[in-house]
């Protein structure tokens, strides 16, 4: 055979690739690959051809020189905890795990802790290390994970999932490293310390392969190019292994399955799971996606007094605004929900959605992430309408508000809808494996709160969906929305009937400082940069700048909002049709969210640790409500005046915010020019360190300040503005 030279493949398995130089014949068989550059291939039936697709005939061991290399592996590879040598750690026989038996901290001494370790034995390359473990109620265990002698995660057992022993209900599997290398021989260690009862139980390690991301792609853009070459052509931005950031949401009218695949695997979103049949890739690839679930057309039960929805289950007829005969009172031809309907209204709703949420968690293998509530429905703000006169024309809920003691109509609204709500969460949750992250659309202390003396009209008050405790009772986080142009003036100017700045960030901080003032510090936005035909469309530098600036305020992730649903540019995006070499508004939109999300995942420390500090200024949205906080500080010479209706109205050119690490003389503070172009400003953030010059730029910079023997030390992070990991590793620390 006249083989000589040609590229020689031989497949052994789906998990192993080889390849070789060959010299001679080789017969079809296994290679038995011995640890020198000669190897033997031994007897399983495989094929071996060249690249030429030449068969090798089958005539006899054979020795060839070779330069292989091993594929990394494509399955998961799953390590028990009861294999992994032990140190305090104890077997624990337990019928509903793993083999049936766990590595636990039962039967010894309170507040013990243990360690159990194991040596990475597969092949090298890159992957997710997720841990199974049980999160039991009784009481609060904590754990951490090491790697190759670096703690790449901690965490505390802190979830309620209905039972103070171990069940499959309260199997929680945590990815701990996500795209980390591993080699073989690399030690994976798990430490726990049991709390009250709960015991640090761990089932198994699933070390779970994935392409590690790439920061440059060889995809090239031409008049064919579709929406997912537009996203593949893209730098990818750099994430920090181990991070505890929400995974990013989406909320617009669809992509191609593998534009969403695209964004789950390198964009730092959560893959839909409601969409696609995603249930299968999830479940094929255990641990690697984080997932996501939409509650929409919720208004659908609202609008079913009469039956018009056969399929829905029918809520009860006290649910909605009745006059004094009893009859139903419509607007529009739409039923009003009523403040006092009862809890079952909406638990029947948390039940049709928890039911088809609990199916997909199984169908998936594992829990979901976020949960988010998108609807405007329900009980809602009375708008231009006297709360009293529309509400109160029901004798019941007259005769509700009389006994309620609120003496409030506002109060009395916000507190039944958060009730409402609250009631249709618990329920949905009771049919999922664990709790997760859940938003509803539009919870927020207020972004035009305070604007004017009308807000109470259209803003529900953000102190009743706290508890006594201040802990929220709806949404894990405020929610409210950041639109370019919408119900704003962009990234500057004023309201045409205002005294006060009307823009984007002035709003979000309101929104901040206001929660921030009841103890709540993130937020998770629903934004946007724009859409064709809707609202006029951001340039991507100043929207890079404006998230930068909302996540130093506090948002640990966001919700990708878009809204052209029809026409060519829709058909395109959701069947990956060409689209030429414009990249299309959304694709732009989730490569800055993304790129943004990820530069704050290496500045973790700070959100997580620090505090948004207030700034010398108040807030100017001070109508019917408390006084706040500006949570900015005004750079030197930075600042120009407008005309308004009531007079010159003073608004910002660059924004400046900054957090401080408690107790420690560290800062994270971000410089946006959101007018004019990059330049160099002035601002003094904290009297240790005096003024900073600083460079703010359209896509806004990121700056790390440290006192170093009583100088401050200014490190910018983003030294490429619109690819702002672009010189990070996933272990880049600041």
């Amino acid at each position: 055979m006249k083989l000589l030279n040609n590229l020689l493949t031989v497949v052994y398995s789906p998990a192993v690739l080889l390849s070789a130089a060959f010299l001679g014949a080789v017969p079809t068989s296994a290679a038995n690959l011995a640890p020198t550059n000669t190897s033997r291939i031994a007897n399983s039936p495989i094929t071996i051809k060249d690249t030429k697709n030449n068969s090798v005939q089958n005539d006899g061991l054979k020795k060839f020189p070779t330069n292989i290399k091993l594929a990394q592996a494509t399955t998961t590879i799953i390590i028990e905890a009861e294999s992994m040598t032990r140190s305090v750690y104890r077997l624990e026989s337990i019928a509903a795990a793993s083999g049936g038996r766990v590595i636990s901290l039962a039967g010894g001494s309170a507040s013990e802790t243990g360690t159990a370790t194991t040596s990475f034995n597969g092949t090298a390359g890159t992957y997710n290390v997720v841990v199974g473990y049980y999160d039991e109620n009784d009481g609060v265990a904590s754990m951490s994970v090491k790697i190759k002698g670096n703690q790449v995660d901690s965490w505390s057992l802190n979830q309620q999932l209905g039972s103070n022993y171990v069940t499959t209900g309260n199997l929680v599997e945590r990815t701990v490293a996500t795209g980390i290398t591993l080699n073989p021989g690399d030690v994976i260690e798990i430490q726990g310390t049991d709390n009250k009862g709960e015991y640090a139980r761990v089932d198994y390690i699933n070390i779970v392969p994935t392409a590690a991301p790439t920061t440059s792609s060889s995809t090239s853009i031409n008049s064919q190019s579709t929406p997912l070459d537009h996203l593949r052509a893209a730098p990818k931005p750099v994430f920090k292994q181990g991070n505890t950031l929400l995974p990013l949401g989406q909320a617009h009218c669809g992509l191609s399955k593998e534009t969403y695949l695209e964004l789950s695997n390198y964009w730092g979103y959560g893959l839909p799971i409601q969409t696609n049949d995603f249930t299968t890739v999830v479940r094929a690839n255990p641990g690697r996606y984080k997932l996501t679930a939409g509650v929409g057309g919720v208004y659908r039960f609202y609008d079913n007094y009469d039956g018009r929805y056969p399929e829905l289950p029918k809520l009860p007829p006290n649910t909605w605004l009745r006059d004094n005969n009893g009859n139903i009172i419509l607007v529009g031809g739409r039923p009003i929900v009523s403040p006092a309907a009862p809890n079952e209204a909406f638990q029947i709703i948390g039940d049709y959605y928890g039911q088809q949420l609990g199916q997909l968690e199984t169908s998936a293998g594992q829990p979901i992430d976020i949960v988010a509530n998108e609807g405007e429905t329900g009980l809602w703000v009375p708008g231009d309408n006297d709360p009293e006169q529309y509400y109160g024309r029901d004798p019941v809920v007259k005769t509700d508000f009389n006994n309620s003691g609120l003496g409030d109509w506002f109060a009395y609204l916000a507190r039944n809808k958060a009730r409402q709500e609250g009631a249709l969460k618990e329920r949905l949750f009771s049919h999922l494996q664990s709790r997760p992250t859940y938003l509803w659309y539009q919870e927020q202390y207020g972004t035009e709160r305070g604007r004017w003396a009308g807000w109470p009209w259209y803003i529900f008050m953000y102190e009743y969906f706290l508890d006594p405790s201040q802990k929220p009772t709806v949404s894990n986080y405020t929610a409210p929305e950041m639109y370019h142009n919408f119900h704003n003036s962009g990234w500057t100017g004023i309201h045409y009937n205002s005294t006060v700045p009307w823009d984007a960030l002035t709003q979000a901080l309101n929104n901040m400082s206001g929660a921030i003032s009841l103890g709540q510090k993130f937020a998770y936005p629903w934004v946007s940069m724009g859409s064709e035909g809707e609202v006029p469309i951001s340039e991507p530098d100043r929207f890079m700048g404006m998230m930068k600036s909302y996540y130093t305020a506090g948002a640990i992730g966001s919700v990708s909002a878009y809204f052209v649903c029809s026409g060519p540019i829709w058909e395109s995006l959701y069947h990956n049709k060409p689209v030429g070499t414009t990249t299309p508004t959304l694709i732009q939109q989730l490569q800055v969210q993304g790129y943004v999300h990820a530069l704050f995942s290496h500045l973790e420390d700070y959100l997580r640790n620090g505090d948004l500090l207030p700034g010398p200024n108040l807030h100017p949205y001070k109508s019917s409500t408390k006084i706040l906080p500006a949570m900015e500080f005004t750079a030197e010479n930075e600042t120009q005046q407008v005309a308004g209706l009531w007079g010159p109205v003073t608004i910002p050119k660059v924004r400046v915010l900054a957090r401080k690490i408690v107790g420690e003389d560290r800062w994270l503070v971000s410089a946006w020019a959101n007018v004019g172009e990059d330049r160099d400003i002035r601002v003094k953030i904290d009297n240790k360190l005096g003024t900073l010059t600083l460079r703010a730029r359209k896509a806004g910079s990121v700056y790390v300040v440290k006192l170093v023997n009583g100088l401050p030390q200014i490190t910018l992070i983003d030294s490429d503005a619109m690819n702002p990991t672009k010189n990070m590793t996933t272990s880049t620390v600041f």
